[in-house]
C-alpha cells in the first residue's frame, strides 16, 4: 500500500499472483483509473486502488506491459497522474527445447580426422535465451550399433556438432557396419537441473569409404632423363576445397617432390639411389585456417638402381707376401674392390680375371684368381727369389657394364727359417710404483732376426710367457725397429 506514484513490478509468468498492489486516495481523490498495455489481464479495482490480475501473465507472448494509473475526484477529473506503472514478466522455465527436425541424415568417411564435425543438429528454446532456461546442451543417449567399448561418434554438448570419435576414427569401416543410428537429446537448463527439459532425435549416419588413402609404395628409376616435374601418384581429399601440402621430418638439402592443389604428387629432379635410396615424407590437406583437415599419409618412394658405377678398387696398390717355398693353392691374399651400385644385385656384382703378369717368369701364369671372390692363388710348385724377388700383376674387375684395372704387388720373401734371439738373456729387475698409469712403459727389449727384413717373416711378436697370469702387462712390437715395449696394461 501506497499512494500514488511512478513504479515497477516483476512478476513470474504463469499463475500464482493476484493482487500487485493498493494505492491509497488523497482527497478529493476517491478513484483510480488504469489504462495502458492491460491486456485483459491487468487491471486496477477503482474505489480501492488495488492493482490485480484476472489471468496469467506469459513472457512468450509479452514481456513487458506499460500501464498509466490515475486518480479521480468524484466529478471524474484527474486529480494526481497519469503516473507510470510498468509490469515486467519474469521468464520461467515452461518450454521444452525443440529439435529444427524431426529425424536428420549425415554421411562420415572412414578415416575421418577424430573430432572434425561433418553434421550438426540445432534445437530452439522459447524461454529467455538470457536466463539459463533456454541454455541447451546436446549429448548422445543411444548408439545403435555399438560393438566397441567406446562410442565412435561425440558430439559438442553447445554447438550439436557431430564427429568421429577417435575410436571411430580408427574403426569405422563400411564393410563392416555403413549405418549407424544415433538418439541425441537436447536439454536446456544446461542440463544441470533434474528438472530441466529434454527433447530427443534420431540421427542416421551412412559410412562411405575413405577417399583419403596412402598410394602404394612408388617406385622411381635413378638418374631418369626426362622433362621434370613428373607425375608420379596422386591423392583424394575426403573434403572439397582443402589445401594439399607435403612435409618431411628429415630435414633433407634437397627434398625433389610437389603436390599440386588437385593432390597430384611430382618428382621434380633426377633421383640418385647413390645419394638416397629411400624417402618418407606425408601429404597433409588443410583448410582456409592452416587447421589440419585430414589426418597426415605417409608416402613411400623407393629409388631403383640401375648400373651407373663402375668398380673401384679399394687400394690404389694392393701389397701381398709369398714364401718361396710356398705350395701349389697356397691362399696369397684377396683384392678388395666395390661398387657403389645396390648391393646384392647384378649391378654390383663383381668378377676378377688377370690381365697380366711382369715378370713372366719361370712362367706367364704363376697366379690364380678366384673369379667372384677376388682370392689369389699360386698355380705353380714353388717361388724361387732368385728369379724373381716380386710380380706385378694387372687384374681386370667388371661389373655387367663397367670394368676397372686394380694393380697388385706380389713381394716373394725368403723361407722364415732363423729364430729371433734376445740381445740379453736377462733385463734384471724393474721396480714401478703402485698408482704408476695405465700404458705406461716400463721397460724396452730388443730381438734380432736373420730373415729378410722388413717382411713377415722378420717381423717380431712379444709375449709374456709366464709369471703375469693376471695380464698386468702387455709388450708392444715398433713396427719399424722391432723393438718392443713393456708397458701397464691394469
Amino acid at each position: 500500500t501506497g499512494p500514488l506514484k511512478d513504479m515497477n513490478f516483476s512478476i513470474p509468468e504463469g499463475g500464482g499472483v493476484r493482487f500487485l498492489y493498493q494505492f491509497t486516495a488523497e482527497p478529493p481523490a476517491l478513484s483510480f483509473r488504469a489504462t495502458g498495455e492491460k491486456d485483459g489481464i491487468i487491471d486496477i479495482e477503482p474505489r480501492k486502488g488495488i492493482l490485480y490480475l484476472n489471468g496469467s501473465l506469459d513472457w512468450e507472448t509479452k514481456a513487458v506491459h506499460r500501464l498509466q494509473v490515475e486518480s479521480l475526484d468524484e466529478k471524474g477529473k484527474i486529480v494526481k497522474g497519469p503516473y507510470a506503472v510498468t509490469i515486467y514478466v519474469k521468464d520461467i522455465n515452461d518450454n521444452p527445447p525443440e529439435f529444427d527436425q524431426k529425424m536428420y541424415r549425415g554421411v562420415v568417411r572412414q578415416n575421418s580426422r577424430p573430432g572434425k564435425p561433418f553434421m550438426y543438429v540445432h534445437a530452439t528454446d522459447r524461454d529467455d535465451p538470457t536466463t539459463p532456461h533456454a541454455q541447451l546442451t546436446y549429448s548422445i543417449l543411444h548408439h545403435f550399433p555399438n560393438p566397441y567399448p567406446e562410442m565412435l561418434f561425440q558430439i559438442d554438448s553447445v554447438t550439436g556438432a557431430i564427429s568421429p570419435s577417435r575410436a571411430g576414427s580408427h574403426y569405422l569401416d563400411p564393410q563392416k557396419q555403413d549405418n549407424f543410428t544415433l538418439v541425441v537429446t537436447v536439454k536446456d537448463m544446461a542440463g544441470m537441473t533434474t528438472n530441466a527439459f529434454t527433447s530427443s532425435t534420431d540421427v542416421i549416419i551412412t559410412v562411405k569409404e575413405s577417399l583419403w588413402k596412402a598410394p602404394p609404395t612408388i617406385y622411381i628409376q635413378e638418374n631418369v632423363t626426362q622433362v621434370y616435374p613428373v607425375n608420379i601418384s596422386q591423392v583424394h581429399s575426403n573434403e572439397p576445397d582443402v589445401i594439399y601440402e607435403l612435409f618431411e621430418k628429415e630435414n633433407l638439402p634437397r627434398f625433389p617432390f610437389s603436390i599440386d592443389q588437385s593432390g597430384v604428387i611430382y618428382v621434380t629432379d633426377p633421383l640418385d639411389r647413390e645419394e638416397k635410396d629411400t624417402y618418407f615424407f606425408f601429404a597433409v590437406t588443410k583448410d582456409d585456417k592452416g587447421e589440419l583437415v585430414d589426418k597426415p599419409l605417409q608416402i613411400r618412394v623407393i629409388v631403383e638402381d640401375i648400373n651407373d658405377n663402375p668398380p673401384v678398387c679399394q687400394q690404389p696398390l694392393t701389397v701381398l707376401e709369398v714364401q718361396e717355398n710356398e705350395g701349389v693353392g697356397s691362399n696369397i691374399g684377396t683384392l678388395f674392390a666395390t661398387d657403389m651400385d645396390k648391393e646384392d644385385t647384378l649391378n654390383s656384382r663383381l668378377q676378377f680375371k688377370i690381365k697380366s703378369q711382369v715378370p713372366a717368369v719361370p712362367a706367364s701364369n704363376l697366379f690364380f684368381i678366384q673369379q667372384d671372390t677376388g682370392d689369389l692363388q699360386l698355380i705353380t710348385q714353388s717361388l724361387n727369389k732368385r728369379i724373381a724377388s716380386n710380380y706385378s700383376l694387372k687384374v681386370l674387375v667388371t661389373d655387367a657394364v663397367f670394368q676397372t684395372i686394380c694393380d697388385v704387388q706380389i713381394h716373394v720373401i725368403d723361407i722364415n727359417d732363423q729364430i729371433p734371439i734376445f740381445e740379453k738373456s736377462n733385463y734384471h729387475n724393474v721396480t714401478v710404483a703402485e698408482n704408476i698409469p695405465v700404458g705406461t712403459v716400463i721397460l724396452e727389449i730388443q730381438a734380432t732376426d736373420g730373415d729378410e727384413p722388413a717382411t713377415g717373416s722378420s717381423y717380431i711378436i712379444y709375449q709374456v710367457k709366464e709369471g703375469d697370469p693376471n695380464n698386468m702387462f702387455i709388450i708392444e712390437t715398433h713396427p719399424e725397429t722391432n723393438r718392443g715395449f713393456v708397458k701397464i696394461n691394469k
